[in-house]
């Protein structure tokens, strides 16, 4: 029945930009059920037959349908340990609703395997949120949208093969179950690819000494805790190369092209070769620049080794991101134990609209290497550019912020910023739209702070009036459920690009002011760390946490400049960290402000859009005791039903767990599962919403048939909904209470 109803929909549509299928939206496939989608899965979770294993009938046969929303691609950056999927959006509607609305969530959560498919470890899922933009909307077809994981793989020597097997997940509207890396989505798709984790770069003596025999004696006088690093390593010459990819097919213009655009670039070099007597560049190697100087003025770029395959923007982050496709085992000038080679990536947007893409956001870039064993199918890695968008944001009012971005990929020389028509040797060009999310207009030549997170939490996912939060986290892959803050909150976001300011953004500073409702504003003037990273011509590098502290009127330098141009390095602050407010105490309904200004500059100050927050900073309160037999501690018999008291009780209950340790069997009889919750159930949970959000009391009943002769403690354990430290869900409490259990004849 899916299969006719696409080629029916298939069939009627116009083919536009790029061969994206674009219909009328009284002509999509199945946009009822899309608008009806959790409510026939509240009603039925298997109503679209995707669960290979469930009680439930299908009523309808719909899996990994991407009619509406497509992953394109995974790619990793080793250096960052940094995974980034890209999404199409496709269609105008079916998304929930405009973008003054709440959309829709479109969740991808990401799997690696260490043993090539034969088990999978959950790294968990990020989203962004999915709107209807017309197809009118500049020019909007299709949007591409990308979505952020950090993973921790383990490093091996560069010597060693360390590629893993990466599964990613798009599913509209749900997210895709943790631990089930075999799940079907209804709407969204899987992408399997292969990645290549960086090398390891440090090591400790001893680690090394086991593989060298040394005499106990001097073994005696060395520190094998000595923390050793690998010595940097130098790009390998084009006369290296020539010497390594002899008989590898590898093209003179590609293992030579470095040193080649270097040559063209020296205005002296020029000058002496055509002094009397003046030799030929690259002297000492057998190549025939003639013949080869016409491939270095491409009319197109060379995507045989590597291409760039799709662009999307992070949301939630503000970063752009593309994935790369490395597809051959040699060509990239050498091997994991050497310098290699850098795909270099520059993008382009085109703010107003006219096609030229006038405005260059900047150039980054990932490290690549031959990889003698690559498999088939090929690497995949990704590349990002933070950016500042705060000054194109407009209110979701005036309609969909639609801008057309430009990136071109270009192996070992980066694509200059003035040349958004660029032609490289070896790479290629991609063109996307993306949707810049709404926010408070900012006027040239202000520079208006903006707050995008509290507690990880996208403020938009915040409810302006309670401060509690839900969906899932913008920045750390836990999900909010009406959930207040407490702990560190940190506080994110940017001020917005100060083209007034010659000396960078670093020049402007900023305070954070916060209040309880009702009473006066107070200012954060604690100090504390951040991180930063420096991009230079497209190469990243880490640069020293700085401490962040107040001056005498409470003001925090801003650490951001992304004053960009060749030679000039951009700063970046690692989750663009404004502050990091030590709540622990507090209770009740806060707000957060943020003022910046330019020191430079007698007068004005800007103020960033007003965040309000619910803090709790309370833990939940259980208990459990035991009111048959003999009470609490007691002796019972095998057989025997136990019974009892419990409570749990917090201004935000999120759940309790009653459970026996040891676990040798037992069931609970009372209270009863929560709907959907087998039966008997051990341990039993119950969870808010179905548990008033205040907790519960109750009793409850042990069955100890079947259970050995032991002692045993009943435990209920009590989490609330509270995000702690920006970071999780949840203080946690429990109580106990403890029992023997004998056999009859004892």
């Amino acid at each position: 029945m899916e299969s006719e109803k696409n080629q029916e929909y298939v069939s009627d549509v116009q083919s536009v930009d790029a061969g994206v299928a674009e219909a009328q939206p009284s002509r999509l496939p199945y946009l009822q059920e899309r608008v009806q989608f959790r409510a026939l899965i509240l009603a039925n979770p298997n109503y679209f037959g995707n669960i290979k294993v469930s009680p439930f009938t299908p009523v309808l046969q719909i899996q990994s349908n991407t009619v509406y929303e497509e992953l394109c691609s995974v790619g990793f950056q080793p250096q960052f340990n940094r995974l980034e999927a890209v999404v199409f959006v496709k269609q105008p509607s079916g998304y929930g609703g405009d973008i003054c609305s709440n959309g829709t969530p479109e969740y991808v959560r990401f799997y690696v395997s260490y043993d090539n498919g034969a088990s999978w470890d959950d790294e968990g899922v990020a989203s962004f949120t999915a709107y209807n933009i017309p197809a009118g909307t500049t020019g909007a077809r299709r949007l591409e949208y990308a979505v952020t994981a950090q993973i921790n793989p383990p490093k091996k020597p560069c010597s060693v093969r360390n590629i893993v097997l990466v599964r990613a997940i798009l599913s509209w509207n749900v997210p895709p179950p943790p631990d089930t890396p075999d799940f079907v989505p209804v709407w969204g798709n899987v992408h399997n690819t292969h990645i290549q984790i960086d090398p390891r770069r440090f090591f400790v003596l001893g680690e090394l000494l086991d593989h060298i025999q040394l005499s106990p004696e001097l073994l005696k006088t060395l520190d094998l805790t000595q923390p050793l690093a690998e010595v940097e390593t130098t790009p390998l010459a084009a006369s290296e190369l020539q010497v390594l990819y002899k008989d590898k097919g590898i093209e003179p213009h590609r293992f030579a092209l470095p040193e080649l655009h270097q040559l063209m670039n020296q205005p002296a070099l020029s000058a002496s070769l055509m002094a009397p007597g003046g030799g030929g560049g690259l002297q000492g190697l057998d190549i025939d620049l003639s013949n080869i100087i016409g491939k270095l003025f491409p009319t197109d770029g060379d995507t045989r080794y590597e291409e760039l395959v799709c662009v999307g923007l992070n949301p939630n982050q503000d970063t752009l991101a593309g994935v790369i496709k490395v597809k051959l085992p040699n060509g990239y000038s050498g091997d994991l134990c050497t310098a290699g080679s850098r795909e270099f990536v520059t993008f382009w947007a085109d703010f107003n609209n006219n096609g030229t893409f006038e405005t260059c956001l900047g150039t980054t870039s990932v490290r690549v290497h031959d990889i003698a064993d690559i498999p088939a199918e090929g690497l995949e890695y990704a590349v990002f550019l933070p950016v500042n968008l705060a000054p194109y944001r407009q209110p979701c009012e005036k309609g969909p912020k639609v801008v057309r971005i430009r990136a071109i990929l270009s192996w070992q020389v980066a694509p200059p910023c003035w040349n958004p028509n660029y032609v490289p040797v070896w790479g290629n060009r991609e063109e996307t739209l993306i949707h810049i999310k709404p926010g408070p207009s900012i006027q040239p030549g202000t520079h208006a702070p903006f707050i995008e997170t509290v507690g990880s939490m996208a403020v938009e996912d915040i409810h302006p009036v309670t401060g509690l939060a839900s969906g899932l986290s913008a920045l750390a892959g836990f999900t909010a459920h009406n959930s207040p803050f407490g702990g560190e909150v940190v506080i994110t976001g940017h001020i917005a690009y100060p083209t007034d300011i010659s000396n960078g953004a670093a020049a402007l500073e900023y305070r954070v002011f916060v209040r309880k409702l009702g009473e006066p504003w107070q200012r954060l003037t604690n100090t504390f760390s951040v991180a930063r990273s420096q991009l230079l011509d497209g190469v990243w590098s880490s640069l020293p946490s700085v401490t962040q502290a107040v001056d005498a009127d409470d003001f925090y330098p801003y650490r951001e400049d992304l004053t960009s141009g060749p030679g000039n390095p951009q700063i970046f602050v690692v989750g663009n960290v404004l502050a990091r407010w030590q709540t622990g105490g507090l209770s009740g309904v806060w707000q957060i402000v943020i003022e910046a200004k330019n020191p430079a500059v007698v007068g004005p100050s800007w103020f960033s859009n007003s965040v309000t927050v619910r803090l709790d900073n309370t833990a939940p309160v259980p208990s459990i005791a035991i009111t048959s037999g003999g009470g609490n501690c007691a002796d019972f018999t095998i057989g025997d039903i136990i019974s009892g008291t419990y409570a749990a009780f917090d201004e935000h209950f999120g759940s309790l767990t009653l459970s026996v340790l040891p676990a040798q069997g037992g069931s609970f009889t009372t209270p009863p599962p929560l709907p959907a919750a087998p039966s008997p159930h051990m341990p039993l949970s119950r969870s808010y919403p179905l548990v008033p959000t205040g907790g519960e009391a109750g009793t409850w009943s042990l069955d100890t048939t079947g259970m050995p002769r032991c002692g045993y403690v009943l435990e209920i354990g009590v989490t609330d909904r509270t995000i702690v430290n920006s970071g999780a869900i949840g203080f946690y409490n429990r109580a106990l209470v403890g029992l023997c259990l004998r056999a009859p004849e004892e």
